[in-house]
């Protein structure tokens, strides 16, 4: 690629296609909706049962899909596809934080934690990866927690760190095949997810609001957020960006 092209040139996605799991609502949908709006032709992938419904109101095709699930996973890759071929994927679909203390965490937990928002994860790249003939985009979602950890969200600290080494081996794997391997560590994002997570803190009497807003910027993190991070990351504006963590907290993990 050359140095001289336009802005408008290197962050159209026009004739790529992308596949982003658990795309149904926040912050999956919030990056579905933009490389949409930059041109790709987008399918979400999401175990909601009216995944279809939900991304035709921002212009993409929904397939259900489990990522634990190795047929599903095929089948969702295949629709979106473009003869065989995929452009750009967002690895987004994982299992929330809360997992209370660590003295109190099942074998069974940890195992159901791992497998989704890492082994899952792993499948789902190899999977895309061997769609990607052209070259391509592989953006993993991963979380500060990865980065500094925290009381009661031990399991799913260790998941996500299990994501950043494996982007940054990834990124070193696929390189040479034209392959670009980032991951994207958001801090709180006011999704309907951590919305549900957060209710019994908020019970308790703690100022979630303010909580969510505790950070230098002193903004509440949104979904949309994260998602012009990951269009950064998909589009041309990234082409020498491989094998880093983009960071999008607000700087609350400064």
């Amino acid at each position: 690629m050359t140095t001289d092209q336009h802005l408008t040139q290197l962050i159209d996605l026009s004739g790529a296609t992308a596949f982003v799991t658990g795309g149904a609502l926040g912050i999956g949908a919030a990056i579905a909706r933009r490389l949409v709006e930059a041109g790709a032709a987008v399918t979400v992938g999401d175990i909601a049962v009216d995944v279809a419904d939900r991304a035709a109101e921002f212009g993409a095709a929904g397939v259900r899909c489990d990522i634990t699930e190795a047929d599903d996973v095929a089948t969702a890759l295949h629709a979106a596809s473009d003869d065989g071929r995929i452009d750009i994927l967002v690895n987004n679909a994982g299992i929330f934080p809360t997992t209370g203390p660590m003295l109190d965490a099942s074998d069974d937990f940890v195992a159901r934690m791992l497998d989704v928002n890492v082994r899952a994860q792993f499948s789902v790249a190899r999977e895309a990866a061997r769609l990607m003939t052209n070259g391509g985009s592989i953006i993993n979602l991963a979380s500060i927690a990865a980065l500094g950890g925290g009381a009661g969200i031990s399991a799913y600290s260790a998941s996500k760190a299990a994501v950043i080494a494996l982007t940054r081996a990834f990124a070193n794997e696929l390189g040479p095949r034209g392959i670009r391997v980032n991951a994207i560590a958001p801090g709180i994002i006011e999704t309907p997810g951590v919305a549900e997570q957060m209710e019994p803190l908020r019970a308790s009497g703690l100022d979630i609001d303010a909580r969510v807003a505790a950070n230098p910027v002193g903004l509440a993190g949104q979904p949309d957020h994260v998602a012009r991070a990951a269009l950064f990351l998909a589009s041309g504006l990234a082409e020498f960006v491989s094998g880093h963590v983009l960071v999008v907290d607000g700087g609350s993990s400064a």
